[in-house]
């Protein structure tokens, strides 16, 4: 989530509306309205935004906002208009903050959806990503098999070039059942020279 955009965007949207509603409304001053949604905005996204509405719903979280709102609207003129209309001033501005809110949580959850969205394909991408490194730990398996088949190979060229007849070409193994020890005692190197 990109609480900096969230938290900017409900600080401004909150600030106009109380501003309206207390400065033009109640004459409460712009440094006390400024104070006032610091405060509230704060205190209204850790717990209205980010604790309750993610875990629940809209409607949830505008009902709770609202209450939130009145509470600390109401404690907060009463410090800085004593005597005033705080309970009509507190309520209506709470009522405004609701009604804001209601909107606003729509675009904090198709942020966070988003976020999550971004989250799960890049959990995807790093699972891919090990399935690579696994499968080029299995290559050198196929290169030892290779290898086999290498001296495979050359063992049967070697055989037939000591004599041919001696060996199955498919297998590399004597035509005749002898053990190996038996035909290199009769296929000794000195005895090629005689035979030829």
């Amino acid at each position: 989530m990109n609480h900096f955009k969230l938290i900017l965007t409900k600080a401004i949207a909150s600030f106009i509306l109380l501003y309206v509603i207390l400065g033009f409304g109640y004459q409460v001053t712009f440094a006390n309205v400024l104070f006032i949604t610091l405060i509230l905005g704060a205190i209204s996204y850790i717990i209205g935004d980010l604790l309750i509405l993610l875990r629940t719903n809209n409607t949830v979280a505008t009902i709770s906002d609202f209450f939130l709102s009145f509470v600390v609207l109401y404690l907060m003129l009463g410090f800085i208009m004593p005597g005033g209309p705080i309970f009509q001033a507190s309520l209506i501005s709470a009522i405004g903050v609701a009604v804001f809110e209601l909107f606003f949580h729509m675009f904090v959850k198709r942020d966070y959806e988003e976020s999550e969205q971004r989250d799960v394909t890049e959990k995807r991408q790093q699972n891919y990503q090990l399935q690579t490194e696994v499968s080029d730990e299995l290559e050198p398996k196929h290169e030892r098999k290779n290898q086999h088949s290498e001296y495979r190979k050359t063992k049967n060229e070697v055989a037939d070039e000591l004599n041919p007849d001696d060996f199955d070409e498919r297998t590399g193994r004597p035509r005749s059942g002898r053990l190996n020890d038996d035909i290199t005692d009769e296929l000794n190197p000195d005895d090629l020279d005689e035979r030829k």
